[in-house]
């Protein structure tokens, strides 16, 4: 895993607690802040992946060569 990687897991983990706050705040539109909230991370994660970014991610196939 590269430091890229843990960097962005950390920050992707720390700017979660702001969705599930928004979750947990027990109002009537705590379902759609929670959503509005995670989009961010939904989109940074999807651009990783499309992009084949995500080094843990990485086939057996193309490390075997």
């Amino acid at each position: 895993m590269s430091k890229k990687d843990r960097i962005a897991i950390v920050v992707s983990g720390l700017y979660f607690l702001f969705p599930l706050a928004a979750l947990l705040e027990a109002t009537r539109n705590a379902g759609f802040g929670f959503v509005v909230l995670t989009v961010p991370l939904i989109l940074y994660w999807g651009y990783r992946f499309i992009k084949n970014d995500i080094s843990f991610m990485s086939n057996k196939e193309d490390s075997n060569g």
